[in-house]
């Protein structure tokens, strides 16, 4: 009779092992796939074997090392410039006062709904028109602009929750609204700002298309297009060299979230309760 109880948690158990080993394989098969030799992955591909090829992961580095600085330089600004806007947005219709709040928030919440594909023609024409294709712009303002719209969502119900009478003594003091910014409300929602952060990076690294259709200058492609680029046309045979481009690319996002996991799971967690 136990046995049969403990069967549904047997079967659950094993179910979460399929589905990691589901996971977890493709990533093993990438890891082992960069430092085998081409004749040794066609003999051997689905188990990892030795003498390791590390100069096919530094022959990958060599080719997108160009597309990894873009895509720093690019995410960078375009995250920095979208906490600054998501912040200021969600700081004024949190605590502003003015005719159609509600309206116009009702309207930027809207815009959450409509798909990137259906802006994509649109979008084009628009940089095309203001002379911006094929500069880093038409890579950067998307981010800027588009963006802080999920940011305005979490931080409006961040800064809402706050209690008024930290504001009201800073105003008694003589305070005004942009110190009440900048002085309160910004230092209390830093780890929801790290979570948008890495969300955004994120983004902008997978982000291939809108490069691909933006960029003609390959030389300024961000890592997704690059890769894209490279790996379709001189190692498009050698799958080893096409795993390390995939390896090396992964690295800066392993290492990021290595380093600000607490500060991610944290602003979660805060936008969890605050919700």
């Amino acid at each position: 009779m136990t046995q049969y109880r403990r069967l549904p948690q047997w079967f659950l158990n094993a179910a979460l092992v399929a589905l990691l080993a589901m996971l977890l394989y493709p990533l093993g098969f990438t890891l082992w796939g960069a430092f085998k030799s081409d004749v040794a992955f066609t003999a051997t591909r689905w188990y990892p074997t030795l003498p390791l090829r590390v100069g096919n992961v530094s022959s990958a580095f060599g080719s997108i090392w160009r597309y990894l600085l873009n895509t720093v330089f690019v995410a960078g600004v375009g995250t920095a410039g979208m906490l600054l806007i998501a912040s200021l947005s969600a700081f004024t219709f949190a605590r502003m006062k003015f005719f159609g709040k509600e309206w116009l928030y009702m309207l930027v919440l809207a815009l959450m709904m409509i798909p990137g594909a259906l802006t994509l023609v649109p979008g084009y024409m628009l940089y095309k028109t203001f002379g911006l294709l094929n500069s880093y712009w038409a890579l950067i303002l998307p981010l800027v602009t588009g963006g802080p719209i999920f940011g305005i969502f979490l931080l409006r119900s961040f800064f809402e929750s706050i209690p008024k009478d930290y504001f009201e003594a800073a105003q008694m003091d003589g305070a005004h609204d942009f110190k009440l910014y900048y002085r309160i409300a910004l230092p209390l929602c830093i780890p929801i700002m790290g979570t948008l952060a890495i969300m955004q990076i994120v983004g902008a690294w997978n982000e291939y298309l809108w490069p691909m259709i933006t960029i003609a200058d390959h030389e300024k492609l961000t890592i997704a297009a690059g890769l894209l680029i490279s790996f379709t046309g001189q190692y498009s045979s050698n799958m080893p060299v096409t795993f390390g481009g995939y390896l090396v690319a992964s690295v800066p996002l392993i290492l990021l979230f290595t380093f600000t996991n607490r500060y991610y799971v944290q602003g979660l967690l805060s936008t969890a309760i605050k919700l």
